[in-house]
């Protein structure tokens, strides 16, 4: 499918929830499962939850693919949908939990479990939930602390907020392609690249896609450049093409989306970024301030930008106890932020 289809399909987490639900019912017809292709996903999915602005109809009814069979859930339903996110995990949820699990978050993408909820402003939200199986530290605290990092730096954020339901972190991260009702056009690097899951691209041929669509290049460049520097001094190493996104905000181009999915690494091999700063050249503040011309950045202006970074990313430890994680964890995520290349950005 063209990639701008496959930006509004489900991941894994949300084909998880059409394939068990479609497991369950073949379970209780007595009939065979049927196969999924790939438009089956697209369009298996609520139409008011998906992401972007592309809509899905029948052409012989004209009704948009596919319904939703409730509302969407509300904050104080974050306990009960927590609960049914950790059953399926662990493989012992029942088909009525499957079934509200789908109506809240089949339209998601990633691996992670996650479900939509509405804020008592009437905003829409992502809730997203701790593994209990495949998480070995406090992965939404840790990702809350990255995205106040990234604030900190100047970096686009979404509104976030962590919730504490029944003792485990809820990381709730509302909506940047949704103005209330309306809905914002999104596109992910790997579509606006034209590439596919696996392909090798840069930093810098994101940048040549902003030069040629952006409607501010030169603020869309400073910023994805002080982005790779967070990367590299946080070890965000799941920076893949899927993981930078554009907004189309207004007729005059696309925009860099907030910053998203940015978590803390204490155990990389190294410290290489999934997507590379430039081809052929290594992940080090060495290439990114040697590039920093192709972002519009003159020697002067990368070295105060990196300042920047810097001084914000050295606050971690005191924003990792500000979101109520122990001196046990920020021990444990010491790796991640204390590293070479951290002490020769520094320097």
């Amino acid at each position: 499918m063209f990639g701008a289809f496959t930006d509004c399909a489900p991941d894994r987490w949300g084909r998880r929830l059409i394939n068990r639900n479609e497991r369950n019912r073949a379970d209780a017809a007595g009939t065979r499962q049927h196969a999924f292709a790939e438009i089956d996903y697209l369009l298996g999915v609520r139409d008011d939850l998906r992401q972007g602005a592309l809509r899905f109809r029948d052409p012989e009814t004209a009704a948009y693919l596919a319904g939703s069979d409730s509302g969407v859930p509300t904050l104080i339903e974050l306990s009960s949908l927590l609960a049914k996110a950790e059953l399926l995990e662990r493989d012992a949820a029942s088909a009525d939990d499957v079934r509200d699990l789908l109506r809240a978050g089949s339209s998601l993408g990633g691996a992670r479990p996650k479900a939509h909820v509405i804020l008592t402003d009437g905003s829409l939200a992502i809730a997203k939930f701790p593994s209990p199986t495949n998480d070995d530290w406090d992965v939404m605290r840790w990702e809350a602390v990255a995205l106040e990092l990234a604030a900190r730096s100047g970096i686009t954020t979404p509104a976030r907020k962590i919730h504490v339901i029944d003792g485990k972190a809820v990381l709730i991260v509302t909506r940047f392609d949704r103005n209330r009702s309306q809905r914002i056009g999104y596109a992910s690097a790997l579509t606006m690249l034209e590439a596919t899951d696996g392909d090798e691209s840069s930093y810098v041929d994101i940048g040549e896609i902003i030069e040629r669509e952006s409607a501010d290049a030169e603020a869309d460049l400073r910023e994805l450049w002080q982005r790779i520097a967070l990367s590299l001094l946080i070890s965000n190493t799941d920076d893949h093409l899927r993981n930078h996104g554009f907004l189309r905000v207004s007729t005059a181009g696309w925009r860099l989306s907030p910053i998203f999915d940015i978590n803390p690494n204490p155990e990389p091999a190294t410290h290489r970024l999934s997507t590379a700063i430039a081809r052929g050249l290594p992940d080090t503040f060495e290439t990114l301030v040697g590039v920093a011309g192709l972002f519009r950045l003159d020697p002067d202006e990368a070295r105060r930008a990196l300042a920047v970074v810097t001084a914000a990313t050295s606050t971690w430890r005191e924003v990792a106890a500000e979101n109520g994680l122990d001196r046990g964890a920020i021990r444990g995520m010491e790796p991640a932020f204390e590293h070479d290349e951290a002490r020769s950005a520094r320097a």
